[in-house]
């Protein structure tokens, strides 16, 4: 196994150089500019991938260049518990008593904390007639993201539209970066948190649940389907119905190799994830317990759950050869149902960028299937 690298904080990252840094760099990508448009529309054959359209070409170009400059620069998230635009569809969720957060969610460190969230398309009324609801985990490498509209709202409204889905729950768990710095297991902790607000502070039945997160979401909703089985039966928690793991990062560990792990992978010219926020996510998230945690890189730990499991990969994204390894060790454990779906020549997480690239019926396709496999669990 490569030796494991913590990357030290970036000069980049500190306020008056990260202000400079932007500014450089968003003029490198404005002069760069010219000879992309050049290059993929007189000769196609530069694209990324060859069955990638003009706009699709260059709008990966810029959000590639977006995420590398944002994570060279470790550009903070605030979160606020406060409702603001969100307004009644804003719930506060303290946690719940310290006993029911066992074995690697117990940290001397890292306490259960009070955290929010957002009801699409708007908050119940009758949580008794609710039928299937969705409790969404955010992905963001652990160190961007907050669940709300402006990051989340395209990929809700999906789910809605195409999936069918009714009601949606997007918690908004505490993240590894400053200037909160949460580290492990605090995110999934709040994850935790939110389905225990579910079933036991809504009395929601869990045959109504389906849990479902994308890239790091995805690896919180293997995490907490891990700690159901392991410990669900002791607390009494229920299972839910099942689950949907878009685009999991299953090996948040490899991120701290030496750098040619990540540049060597295939995909690595068809994703914007790079290396910078890979590199960011894992440094941030994983502190005082080994990288290879069960509960933090699930490729080479499988374990048996009940729950009916949907996973789904851009077939050009970074993730989906680790992804697709650890689909593998799950799918060999006798008892675990899981049904796979790979997205036609995507990046990563089209749900949640489909809109900015140009994958739109890509992604819609992926919503679609999503809300077939949540009904025929219903």
């Amino acid at each position: 196994m490569p030796t494991v690298t913590f990357p030290g904080r970036p000069l980049a990252s500190y306020p008056v150089l990260s202000a400079f840094y932007k500014l450089f760099y968003s003029c490198t990508i404005i002069a760069r500019l010219p000879v992309w448009i050049f290059s993929y529309a007189l000769f196609p054959r530069t694209r990324p991938h060859s069955r990638w359209s003009f706009k699709q070409s260059i709008m990966l170009r810029f959000l590639t260049e977006s995420v590398y400059m944002i994570s060279r620069t470790q550009t903070p998230t605030p979160l606020s518990l406060e409702p603001g635009k969100d307004k009644e569809r804003w719930e506060k969720l303290d946690p719940f008593p310290k006993d029911v957060y066992r074995g690697p969610l117990d940290s001397a460190s890292v306490e259960p904390s009070t955290i929010g969230g957002k009801w699409y398309p708007a908050k119940p009324t009758d949580f008794g007639a609710i039928g299937t609801v969705l409790l969404h985990i955010h992905g963001g490498g652990f160190v961007v993201g907050t669940g709300r509209t402006d990051q989340d709202g395209i990929m809700a409204e999906l789910f809605i539209k195409h999936g069918k889905v009714g009601y949606i729950f997007a918690p908004q768990y505490r993240l590894s970066c400053r200037p909160e710095s949460a580290p492990f297991p605090a995110a999934l902790q709040d994850s935790l948190t939110s389905y225990l607000y579910f079933v036991r502070t809504l009395g929601i039945p869990a045959s109504n649940i389906t849990i479902s997160g994308d890239s790091a979401g995805g690896n919180l909703v293997i995490g907490l389907l891990r700690y159901l089985a392991e410990y669900g039966a002791e607390l009494n928690i229920p299972q839910p119905k099942s689950a949907v793991i878009l685009c999991p990062w299953a090996a948040p560990a490899k991120s701290l190799w030496p750098e040619f792990v990540v540049t060597s992978n295939p995909n690595f010219r068809t994703d914007y994830l790079g290396i910078e926020l890979c590199r960011w996510g894992a440094a941030t998230y994983i502190r005082d317990v080994p990288p290879e945690h069960p509960y933090i890189t699930p490729l080479g730990h499988p374990f048996k759950t009940s729950v009916p499991m949907l996973v789904t990969f851009g077939s050009a994204e970074i993730l989906v050869i680790d992804g697709l390894e650890w689909v593998k060790e799950m799918e060999r454990v006798e008892g675990n149902e899981i049904e796979t779906y790979i997205e036609p020549d995507a990046p990563h997480d089209t749900l949640l960028v489909g809109h900015i690239l140009g994958f739109e019926e890509s992604s819609a396709e992926v919503a679609r299937k999503m809300g077939e496999f949540i009904r025929q669990y219903a």
